[in-house]
């Protein structure tokens, strides 16, 4: 049964009608604009029902701009009246994300920087996108899991640890963090990821576009 969702004046008889016009009103922005009055309001009111708005408020919200994450995809960051800023998503407010999301973005999170060194290598050597042949940078392209995904992998890794996913203790990023996912606490844990990662991910770049309708298909 939908469920319906309100936060200040602004009422929703679903989710999904919440989370189209958030996303309407927030596609309407460039990175690095400025969120306008009426938009500004909907997602301050929208952000009272964030998990950790208190954290995310700080000092108190001076204004909102709209910037792109590590995905190329727009997201919102709080720019508070002290002077520090930082993301605050908008769909975990419609939205709560699971535990077992909340770790997969951690171990994803561990191994950001070989996704990253990965991406600038490949972008020295191909210049078109294998699927779409669209002439790939590093904007528009994505780092694609092929065969197994990276959710299998994360289970394989876990299932040789004798780990459950729901188990694993997570960190939380500081405030200044510009990469606001949780990071995994023990170090031993993170390193062997690092290493059964390196040793069994397979990767390819794509175009975003080719590699979201993979994800998708």
């Amino acid at each position: 049964m939908a469920k319906p969702i309100a936060f200040g004046t602004y009422q929703f008889k679903t989710k999904k009608s919440a989370t189209e016009e958030a996303r309407n009103r927030i596609n309407q922005y460039e990175a690095g604009e400025r969120l306008r009055l009426e938009d500004e309001n909907f997602f301050v009111s929208l952000f009272t029902l964030h998990s950790e708005y208190s954290e995310k408020k700080g000092a108190g919200i001076d204004y909102i701009a709209v910037e792109r994450d590590f995905h190329n995809n727009r997201c919102l960051y709080i720019h508070r009246v002290d002077g520090t800023s930082i993301d605050c998503s908008w769909v975990h407010c419609i939205q709560p994300a699971s535990q077992k999301t909340v770790v997969s973005m951690a171990f994803r999170r561990a191994v950001k920087e070989t996704i990253m060194a990965y991406k600038s290598a490949s972008l020295d050597k191909v210049d078109v996108c294998p699927v779409l042949g669209t002439k790939l940078t590093y904007e528009n392209s994505h780092v694609s899991y092929l065969s197994p995904s990276f959710d299998d992998l994360l289970i394989g890794f876990l299932q040789q640890c004798h780990i459950d996913i729901e188990s694993v203790a997570l960190t939380n990023p500081k405030p200044v963090d510009t990469d606001q996912r949780g990071q995994v606490t023990d170090q031993k844990l993170l390193n062997d990821w690092c290493s059964f990662h390196q040793r069994k991910a397979s990767l390819k770049l794509l175009s975003a576009e080719a590699n979201l309708h993979r994800l998708k298909s």
